[in-house]
């Protein structure tokens, strides 16, 4: 039964988004379209990034918890995450969109100082690559994507999602198991961990989301200007 926790851990992550997309109050479903064109962006930019990574030894993957289907290096269950994570995070971001009380605060502020310190680290620390490569390509998709995202509706999402991504993540990383299910090599990161989880995957997941976000938003927007002519 072990070789299937990491499927196991995939579908608890995605059962409530699946069960509540088609909520009355939600109706998160008829936004598919915008949510398959920001995923498949973000897909065809993150698994080459994945296989790569994987290819050189950055992270890799126990096959203790794999049900033993790879392709191109990677475990089915990987290419898997990189859908059921990013629905789970704009169901959520689509959640808070529709359900909470409009929010104001001045989130450039936040995407200049944070774009500004993630460039610095990542100069910084060229040698490590996932470290440099996550933090300036973020530092400069945040700054791209302020222009056509809702910034406060994503940073404050983010926070939402930080709860359950820290629970996933916390047992891919080995956290409550014997072993891990996806382990990385510190020599390419800055070797900071929160419990088990390495500091660039709290970066690495917020460009991921960021991306999917900024061409989702973007679509809709399109639709709804369309629908207006």
């Amino acid at each position: 039964m072990e070789k299937y926790l990491y499927l196991i851990i995939e579908f608890f992550s995605i059962i409530i988004p699946l069960i509540y997309t088609f909520h009355s109050r939600l109706n998160f479903h008829k936004n598919f379209p915008s949510f398959l064109l920001g995923f498949l962006l973000m897909f065809f930019v993150f698994i080459p990034w994945d296989i790569w990574f994987t290819d050189i030894g950055i992270w890799g993957f126990n096959e203790r918890y794999l049900s033993g289907l790879f392709l191109f290096g990677l475990p089915i269950e990987e290419y898997m995450f990189f859908f059921i994570i990013p629905y789970a995070c704009i169901f959520t971001y689509h959640v808070v969109y529709t359900l909470s009380k409009p929010t104001s605060f001045n989130s450039n502020i936040i995407v200049y100082v944070l774009s500004g310190l993630l460039l610095v680290i990542g100069v910084l620390y060229l040698e490590k690559s996932y470290t440099s490569i996550t933090f300036i390509s973020l530092s400069f998709l945040l700054v791209i994507s302020k222009r056509f995202v809702n910034m406060n509706l994503f940073f404050k999402t983010f926070l939402f999602i930080l709860i359950p991504f820290i629970v996933v993540n916390g047992l891919l990383t080995g956290s409550f198991i014997e072993e891990q299910v996806v382990w990385y090599n510190d020599d390419y990161n800055l070797g900071i961990r929160l419990g088990t989880i390495p500091i660039e995957d709290v970066f690495y997941g917020m460009e991921m989301l960021l991306l999917v976000s900024l061409f989702y938003q973007s679509n809709l927007r399109l639709k709804s200007f369309n629908a207006s002519e």
